[in-house]
């Protein structure tokens, strides 16, 4: 099984954007504390400049506890 990332801010979720060459977020990232309250009511956080990451149209979608079920233009 492979390690899980929890991140809990949107700057760590930045950080790690910027920081890594991972194709998919799926099975391999979930949300906590501050992150976690920052999705919408799709269960999704937008990935643009908004959060400090320049890729128009991305987002990333979370369960009900947190963990990334799936992503769109995470690179």
């Amino acid at each position: 099984m492979k390690n899980m990332i929890v991140l809990n801010t949107v700057a760590e979720l930045t950080e790690f954007l910027n920081n890594t060459s991972l194709d998919t977020l799926v099975n391999r990232v979930a949300f906590a504390g501050d992150l976690l309250a920052k999705v919408n009511e799709h269960n999704q956080i937008n990935i643009d400049e908004e959060i400090g990451f320049c890729d128009d149209g991305g987002w990333i979608e979370v369960d009900e506890m947190g963990y990334v079920v799936d992503d769109f233009a995470i690179c």
